[in-house]
């Protein structure tokens, strides 16, 4: 495997993927630092907690099409050269489709990673008085991670089997449409059928609006494991049968 991934690497050598997860951090880091609300004394008792409900809809607008592209980008080598006869006279079938999605958790990964030391770096930089609420910011990053593996792995069945990279692109697209759509409605419904809203789903924080005063509360709440546990095995049963049609698709 360790082979097979370096080849992997070489194969995307060029492409600067690595670039996409420092931009959507950098994003990230610039719209938050751009919010006014964050640096004013009100926002300061709870600023973490801001922080954090925030950029779960941020990463719903941005990371679906960042994996797709990324996806997109790891699996074209082989769909436009049409290599795939050729490679697996070398390789096993089975073990090009889990590469490549070992290479894309690696690049998650170090998304994740960023994602955390973006919010130490706000923290530190805006007048935040709350505590760190070290367990909302590791089921935040656990979140991240677990959603962007699936929504990849997604993404790469379907780069894998369909030669235009066009429609998986596009997907991702509708997808960052779609999960923004879905956080105006109600946990439980939509919300909780769409996966790429699955950030949102996983926040273990939400909000309450005081009309009166127009004043917005931002309290803990239980983690929903009954629909994270279907969105495992959803993403289980996703992996099966995306490695299953791949390994019968005609090279």
């Amino acid at each position: 495997m360790k082979t097979d991934l370096l080849v992997e690497c070489k194969k995307t050598r060029g492409r600067f993927l690595w670039l996409l997860p420092p931009g959507v951090v950098a994003t990230e880091f610039l719209w938050m630092m751009s919010n006014s609300y964050l640096s004013k004394p009100e926002a300061a008792a709870e600023g973490y907690f801001t922080l954090l409900f925030q950029l779960p809809l941020i990463n719903t607008i941005f990371l679906p099409l960042i994996l797709a592209v990324m996806a997109s980008r790891i699996c074209d080598a082989e769909n436009k050269g049409n290599t795939y006869k050729l490679l697996c006279t070398m390789q096993e079938k089975k073990r090009i489709f889990d590469v490549k999605l070992l290479l894309g958790a690696i690049y998650i990964l170090f998304l994740t990673l960023l994602e955390a030391g973006n919010v130490l770096l706000l923290g530190a930089l805006l007048p935040f008085t709350q505590k760190l609420p070290v367990k909302h910011l590791l089921n935040f990053l656990a979140v991240l991670f677990v959603v962007s593996l699936v929504l990849y792995l997604m993404q790469q069945v379907l780069s894998l089997l369909l030669t235009s990279q066009l429609v998986p692109v596009f997907i991702g697209l509708l997808g960052s449409m779609v999960g923004v759509f879905s956080a105006f409605f109600p946990m439980g419904s939509l919300a909780n059928v769409v996966p790429w809203g699955y950030y949102m789903v996983g926040m273990t924080l939400t909000s309450w609006y005081d009309e009166s005063t127009r004043n917005m509360y931002i309290y803990e709440c239980p983690f929903p494991w009954g629909w994270f546990c279907v969105f495992l095995l959803a993403a289980a049963a996703l992996y099966i049968t995306g490695k299953h049609l791949f390994l019968k698709k005609e090279v």
